[in-house]
């Protein structure tokens, strides 16, 4: 007997059908029914998707700069961090029940829904998923279709909420900030500004801004004091030259005839005219002289202002009268050249002392105009945080913008039934498969004629078909029915299970 198997042909696996046909009219439609039961008796999960959309700020930032910077994914991470990780979850579900029916506390409630949300990063044109994009869709699932509506909208409104405030409050603060240090140096500005005012009271002469006007006013007065020193020489001669008249001249009339200064006054009109006609070895030039040497040293210390002479010479009297007035007017040049030179040494002793009071008013004025400086700055700075501040409060920033409003889902997310029931299919055709197999292979039984040579080499002669008795056929009637009626109870059973889940 030949042991060798011949090679399986397609009518070998029709024969395998129609033989085990029971197997996939059997399993097939039973799995099948099994998974349209489960696909529609399993709690089924809807899922609404809200879309929100990071813009850009709508005024160009060289017109107005925000003072809250951060990049897109990082915005999108914190907000998304801040708003499901948040007590906000908390007064949501309080507001608002997403499981009427659990039994949870709120704390449990709200850790529910961050279980059931999820964040996915989208295309914010084809809404497809995208790693690197500024849109992100929200997707909450829930059993309630008009409750994952409702929480998918509500935590949506969240995030834009979320990030307005947390924008403007980001703004309000560098404002705040800038203000403050605003106010401390102005502060800082008038505590110096009172320093300084104090030293210019106490130096103020001898400030390095005034050295320019102490040189100018000693230069003038020194211009002024040469002009007073040319008047008093010049004073000083008229003084003198009235004061040898009056020494020529007697106060009285009576002894004008007599007196000697007219005899003194004739001998000098007489040298000055030999001086004129003759040589200064002339013997009437000599002569002369001696005459004059003689007289003005024999009346040598005697003066016409004689106390107890009254003058009644009106020559006399005229000329003294002028020299007083000449005299009057020397003391007042005299007094002003003093105080020209008192005035000359206090401006040298401010431009001596100028150096010494320098340094420290230099350094008072440099901290002075660099506190101004960075006050200007800051107030430059704070100008534009309040038009940042209005920026982010009107919402012309950097934005969260809702591009898709979640709809109430008509079909659930999960379970997919269409999915169950086509996997259903598959295992009924693989369990059949492999029933169908297995029972072939332990079958022993031979089914043809054209398996006989291979267990043996007696020749067929004849081949007899297979008789069904009565009693066989009741059988397969019985077993069919009951079949049946299984069959028809599981697809009542499925029918109205779909009915209701459509309801």
């Amino acid at each position: 007997m030949s042991t060798e198997s011949s090679p399986q042909s397609l009518g070998h696996y029709t024969d395998l059908i129609r033989r085990r046909w029971q197997y996939p009219v059997l399993i097939i439609p039973a799995v099948v029914l099994l998974a349209v039961y489960l696909a529609y008796t399993l709690t089924p999960i809807y899922q609404a998707t809200a879309t929100i959309l990071l813009e850009p700020s709508s005024i160009r930032a060289d017109l107005v700069q925000t003072t809250v910077i951060s990049y897109a994914d990082q915005r999108i991470e914190l907000v998304q961090r801040s708003v499901m990780a948040g007590d906000s979850l908390t007064e949501l579900v309080k507001s608002y029940d997403p499981y009427p029916k659990s039994g949870m506390t709120p704390e449990q409630k709200a850790r529910q829904v961050r279980l059931d949300t999820e964040i996915e990063r989208v295309d914010p044109v084809t809404l497809e998923a995208l790693n690197q994009s500024n849109a992100f869709s929200l997707h909450y699932y829930n059993p309630d279709p008009d409750r994952a509506a409702e929480i998918a909208d509500r935590l949506a409104q969240l995030f834009l909420v979320y990030n307005k405030k947390t924008r403007t409050e980001a703004a309000d603060e560098a404002r705040r900030f800038l203000q403050q240090q605003s106010q401390v140096l102005a502060g800082e500005i008038k505590a110096l500004d009172l320093k300084l005012a104090e030293f210019k009271q106490q130096h103020g002469d001898t400030l390095p801004e005034a050295q320019a006007r102490n040189l100018g006013a000693v230069d003038r007065i020194e211009r002024d004091l040469v002009v007073l020193e040319t008047e008093i020489r010049a004073a000083e001669e008229r003084e003198s030259g009235l004061t040898l008249q009056l020494n020529q001249i007697s106060p009285t009339l009576v002894a004008a005839a007599s007196d000697w200064r007219t005899e003194l006054a004739t001998l000098k009109t007489q040298l000055a005219d030999a001086e004129f006609r003759y040589t200064p070895d002339h013997p009437d030039v000599k002569r002369l002289r001696k005459a004059v040497a003689a007289l003005t040293a024999q009346h040598a210390g005697e003066t016409s202002e004689d106390p107890a002479v009254v003058p009644d010479n009106p020559e006399y009297i005229q000329i003294k009268g002028q020299r007083e007035a000449v005299r009057r007017e020397l003391a007042a040049l005299r007094a002003s050249a003093s105080r020209a030179r008192s005035q000359i040494g206090g401006y040298q002793g401010r431009l001596a002392a100028a150096p010494g009071v320098e340094p420290a008013y230099v350094e008072l004025t440099r901290g002075r105009d660099l506190m101004q400086s960075q006050f200007l700055e800051i107030q430059t700075k704070l100008r534009q945080a309040e038009l940042a501040q209005n920026l982010e409060s009107e919402q012309y920033g950097e934005r969260f913008t809702l591009i898709r409003s979640p709809n109430i889902p008509d079909t659930p997310f999960s379970p997919n039934r269409l999915g169950w029931i086509l996997i259903g299919l598959l295992l009924g055709i693989v369990f059949a498969a492999a029933g169908m197999i297995i029972r072939e292979m332990t079958d022993t039984t031979v089914r043809s004629a054209s398996e006989l040579p291979q267990l043996s080499q007696t020749p067929v002669l004849a081949t007899l078909p297979l008789f069904i008795t009565d009693e066989g056929r009741r059988h397969r009637r019985k077993v069919w029915g009951w079949v049946s009626a299984a069959y028809s109870f599981a697809i009542v059973v499925v029918v109205i299970t779909v009915l209701r889940s459509g309801a």
